[in-house]
């Protein structure tokens, strides 16, 4: 299979983020979860492979040997919130390093509506620890602490994460998120922590937490969240996944499931959430995921820190 190296997906990417659609969009508070880690309960920051990589831990592109273009739609019931993303991941390079590229158009009812775009870089050190960060530019209109509706908030923060692998079932990953602080309850500072458990090929179990360090603007709560969440893959084809958790910011649990179809070229996933209960805040709220995976052939040049490229 031929090698194709990082440097090349950029314009692909440049050419992906420019064709998404943008539309006129009130005021929300959701964040965009990768579909397959919505399905396992939002619990990927010790398995952050492929897009979850730039959005959960970008330490965690370093775990599979793989290059994989995605695009991804996301719904959410509270403020008909809709998220359009697209993303490029690449670990084929002969140096070593990962990297991903990715783009998401935000909307919501009304008039509020955001663009965030950013650059992921992994390295491992050995087979055993992997570093990352993620470079990131936040764009928003319409959403938090502005004065008019069509005022404008963002700016340029970053995400530096750790992945741990100390045995070849057990993976341990810690993220900061969004460490520049924006002002801004769209792009919250987090401490994410959590370790995936490999106990075969095919079954992948996830515990996640999740510190939010400032309070959020919206609800006026912090504190941190639980999720765990399980996939499992069966003959390599079919993909199940299934999870739960605790959201600290709206005190409301949650339960979710997940599918995907696999082939040797690429995968559909779909990925949905269900509040199941509430203490105070909002209304309940459903959120689907719908993305579809592309996987490009290459060399296969990096140490051995994976399971199988089209795995859970």
């Amino acid at each position: 299979m031929r090698f194709v190296p990082f440097v090349r997906f950029t314009g692909l990417g440049l050419a992906l983020a420019a064709s998404l659609a943008t539309a006129p969009a009130a005021r929300a508070y959701d964040v965009l979860t990768p579909t397959q880690a919505l399905g396992m309960g939002g619990a990927s920051r010790a398995w952050a492979v492929g897009d979850a990589g730039p959005l959960l831990n970008p330490s965690g592109m370093t775990l599979l040997k793989a290059y994989t273009i995605e695009g991804l739609y996301s719904y959410a019931t509270r403020a008909s919130d809709q998220f359009l993303h697209a993303s490029i991941v690449d670990n084929t390079s002969a140096y070593n390093l990962a990297g991903g590229l990715y783009y998401t158009y935000r909307s919501a009812e009304g008039s509020s509506h955001g663009h965030e775009a950013g650059l992921s870089l992994a390295f491992p050190f050995g087979n055993y620890v992997a570093l990352g960060g993620t470079l990131k530019y936040v764009n928003l209109t319409g959403f938090d602490t502005m004065a008019t509706p069509d005022a404008t908030d963002g700016g340029v923060t970053f995400d530096l994460g750790l992945t741990a692998r100390p045995t070849g079932v057990l993976t341990i990953g810690v993220v900061g998120a969004n460490l520049r602080p924006l002002h801004n309850s769209e792009a919250p500072q987090t401490i994410g922590y959590g370790v995936a458990v490999l106990p075969t090929p095919e079954l992948l179990l996830t515990a996640d937490g999740l510190t939010h360090l400032s309070e959020n603007y919206y609800t006026g709560q912090k504190g941190t969240s639980g999720m765990v969440g399980a996939a499992y893959t069966l003959a390599g084809k079919v993909a199940l996944r299934a999870g739960g958790g605790y959201d600290s910011v709206i005190k409301n649990g949650y339960g979710t499931l997940g599918f995907s179809a696999i082939s040797e070229i690429g995968a559909l996933d779909v990925g949905v959430r269900q509040d199941l209960f509430k203490t105070e805040g909002p209304a309940r709220e459903t959120i689907v995921n719908v993305s579809l995976r592309l996987f490009i052939p290459a060399s296969q040049t990096q140490p051995d820190l994976s399971a199988p490229v089209n795995g859970p």
